[in-house]
């Protein structure tokens, strides 16, 4: 669940953004800071929601995945209407060849795209809060069972 979340959070306003075609400083402003901060703003929301809270190294995690796996096709989605022919009927057995090497392929796409810079700040975002998350966690393991022989 999560990783679809991840890809479609991440890669819906990515797309609509280059669709809409902004200005130039406003389009990468908006793809390099804007689709990152609603990605943190996703997982800040479903972070502090049951049964999702239970899980707070792999619901980053698992949203990273969905982004890296799914960049080859919002990039290529993306680049439709500035002239991307990944998508033609002719190269889609291509494509598909290339999606398969995803880690790969997500950096090719999205700087292609002009997408590169937000992923490195979602994912930094991301594998940050995965990691605090983890660490929380484990403290609070260890803060548990000297709570309950002290009670």
């Amino acid at each position: 669940m999560y990783v679809g979340v991840g890809g479609a959070v991440y890669w819906g306003p990515d797309v609509f953004i280059q669709w809409a075609r902004p200005p130039l400083r406003v389009w990468i402003t908006l793809l390099t800071l804007s689709v990152p901060a609603i990605v943190a703003l996703c997982w800040l929301a479903l972070s502090k929601r049951e049964p999702h809270r239970r899980h707070p190294t792999g619901l980053p995690l698992f949203m990273l995945l969905g982004i890296w796996a799914l960049a080859p096709l919002g990039a290529a989605i993306g680049t439709v209407p500035t002239g991307g022919e990944f998508l033609q009927a002719g190269q889609l057995r291509e494509f598909l060849m290339m999606w398969l090497a995803f880690p790969m392929t997500t950096t090719i796409m999205t700087t292609y795209s002009g997408s590169l810079g937000g992923v490195g700040l979602a994912t930094l975002f991301l594998i940050v809060v995965s990691i605090v998350g983890g660490l929380r966690q484990r403290s609070n393991r260890r803060l548990q069972p000297a709570a309950r022989s002290s009670g």
